[in-house]
């Protein structure tokens, strides 16, 4: 299981309305340890609207 971790350099850029499509583009920086780090676009016509830097920490499950 992965859980979000942090978002850094978080910008919106252009306001997204129902019926856009928004495509997410995510691009793995690094892995240490158990916690990567990510690059991530959101896009409307090829247009950049949002981007952040996100970090997801994997987790073993306890049950």
């Amino acid at each position: 299981m992965y859980y979000l971790a942090g978002v850094d350099n978080a910008r919106f850029k252009r306001p997204v309305g129902p019926g856009d499509q928004l495509i997410l583009e995510v691009r793995l920086e690094r892995i240490k340890r158990d916690i990567g780090k990510f690059i991530c676009e959101a896009k409307v016509d090829g247009q950049l609207a949002a981007s952040a830097d996100l970090m997801c920490a994997k987790r073993g499950i306890d049950l």
